[in-house]
């Protein structure tokens, strides 16, 4: 028989009843503690009101355990296929997207299409959500949710159309907050698709539909390089069609409606100038400028290795156009790129030094810090297997599985993961790993071993990568070459090399795209490597200097 909760006095002399939330619920409750005044000072009345709080707290706690089993039954991945889903119809439908989300105005005197009201309010929250200031309260952040919620209350009620999931009210605001950041994406989106509409038609560059040519324009191969990706690469494809927007926009409000085979070298050549005098971070106003007119702001410009992504991502859409017959060839291919002076060669490994300084620092002997087990685990795992450090973050407890009686991680392509080359790998956990109690820490987990996505670029490494890069570089790794995280994939690289390993073993851990033109490879394409030659190179690994923690 439990012990019955006694009342307890403020120090006002108040009798009150009190019990503290169990640990896993405190999330659920939001508190440690329920307390409840009996509204008395004295003892025997005290004692005839508690029995009737006694069982509303019980109520509380019985319900806060129904509420956690619904929580824990969905996870991140479903919340991203419901927002997902809901973004992808939405994305096809622009007249609801001007009507609902976009005014008409007038700007410098000039008329134009921008975000509503309540658009720019909900752009303005999902940027303090990215600062996350320390000062906000709970109570600021709940009345903040709620509100989110009401805005968004189509978008919700248009989303679980889609999905025969209840929602609790935790994970409810969670969707809102997803929803509202597709939301902000799909109208920028929209906006930028307008902007060259809208240059064009400012230099008399715009036909109607009936009077239009035959001929292709860049806007025309950029719709298409849209639906080809939705259809090839449905997981891929709202966020690269998101990422590419901003280059492909660019371009068609320099090239305007000229036929795509008209577009020459020269051309190219003239974007590509333009693009280098772009400023790198410009503000709201100057992003509502021409072109023309941006590269007249103050600031640092865009930098060259942003410069050359931009014009593979044009690249992209002009070779799915020669793939679908409606260009002979890539122009961007006659392009010459600009010739890299080299500097003094750069030594991406970490050094047997650093890496003994590294596994040195308090993080791996006991130190808190905000990553707790992520802090930890990562830097030992992409030591051991050279993996991208976004691919070890993504981790659920699924993807830690036993093959030919070896554990192994399998990194997959899926609903809330994605693979650089998009093909699924797996490669045996290195056995000092497994002394540290690493299957043990799996065991321990629910479903995601390391964090949730972040929401300022949706990847799951984001916040810890920043981190990471600061922590060594407080503690003095701060060499001209070392990339905080990546350095550990050149590091496996450097020993695999050092040790002759044969290149399509190291391909199967790694990751590294095997396909090639030398006829010597030709052979890659058959068989598969096996856990067996995986492990023998793992194991080659040179062990560091840690043991397993005793608490």
């Amino acid at each position: 028989m439990g012990i019955m909760i006694q009342p307890t006095k403020n120090r006002f002399g108040v009798y009150l009843i009190r019990k503290a939330v169990p640990k896993h619920l405190q999330g659920i409750l939001n508190k440690r503690e329920i307390k409840f005044t009996l509204d008395t000072k004295d003892v025997r009345e005290a004692r005839e009101r508690a029995p009737a709080k006694i069982i509303q707290i019980d109520m509380m706690l019985r319900l806060a355990e129904k509420q956690l089993e619904a929580e824990e039954s969905l996870t991140d991945a479903d919340i991203e296929m419901i927002a997902g889903v809901w973004a992808s119809r939405t994305m096809q439908n622009g007249e609801l997207i001007r009507d609902r989300y976009l005014v008409e105005d007038v700007l410098d005197g000039k008329t134009g299409m921008f975000h509503s009201p309540e658009n720019d309010i909900i752009h303005d929250w999902l940027e303090d959500r990215e600062r996350k200031p320390r000062y906000k309260s709970q109570t600021w952040q709940a009345e903040r949710d709620e509100s989110i919620c009401k805005l968004m209350v189509v978008e919700l009620d248009e989303a679980l159309e889609y999905t025969p999931l209840i929602l609790t009210p935790a994970w409810r605001i969670r969707l809102a907050w997803r929803l509202a950041e597709r939301r902000s994406d799909i109208t920028n989106a929209y906006l930028l698709n307008l902007r060259p509409q809208h240059y064009a038609r400012s230099k008399g560059l715009d036909v109607l539909p009936a009077e239009r040519p035959e001929t292709l324009t860049f806007a025309d191969l950029f719709e298409r390089y849209k639906d080809h990706v939705m259809r090839h690469e449905p997981l891929r494809a709202e966020s690269r069609i998101i990422a590419y927007t901003t280059s492909a926009n660019r371009f068609i409000e320099f090239i305007g409606q000229k036929a795509v085979e008209d577009i020459t070298v020269t051309d190219l050549a003239d974007f590509r100038n333009l693009l280098e005098k772009l400023p790198s971070r410009p503000s709201k106003a100057v992003r509502l400028l021409p072109l023309h007119k941006q590269v007249d702001a103050e600031g640092e410009k865009i930098s060259p290795v942003r410069v050359e992504n931009m014009l593979k991502e044009l690249s992209s859409v002009f070779r799915v156009a020669v793939e679908d017959g409606k260009l002979t060839e890539n122009p961007l291919g006659k392009l010459k790129k600009r010739k890299v002076v080299a500097g003094p060669a750069v030594v991406r490994s970490f050094s047997r030094d650093e890496i003994s300084r590294i596994f040195s620092l308090p993080v791996f002997h006991g130190e808190e810090t905000p990553y707790g087990a992520m802090a930890y685990w990562i830097p030992i795992i992409l030591y051991y297997c050279g993996a991208r450090v976004e691919e070890i973050a993504q981790l659920r407890k699924g993807d830690i599985v036993e093959v030919d009686g070896t554990p192994c991680f399998r990194l997959t392509m899926g609903e809330g993961q994605s693979i650089k080359m998009g093909n699924t790998r797996q490669f045996p956990i290195h056995s000092h790993l497994i002394e540290l109690g690493f299957l043990d820490f799996v065991q321990s987990s629910t479903n995601q071993l390391f964090a949730d996505k972040s929401e300022v670029n949706r990847k799951y490494s984001y916040n810890y990568g920043r981190w990471w890069g600061n922590y060594i570089r407080e503690h003095g790794l701060t060499r001209q070459g070392i990339k905080p995280t990546h350095s550990f994939r050149h590091t496996l690289v450097t020993l695999c090399r050092d040790l002759n390993i044969r290149e399509e073993i190291q391909d199967s851990i790694l990751g590294h795209n095997e396909n090639s033109s030398d006829r010597a490879k030709a052979s890659h394409g058959y068989g598969e490597t096996s856990v067996q030659a995986q492990r023998s190179v793992i194991e080659q690994i040179p062990r560091l200097n840690l043991q397993r923690s005793r608490t």
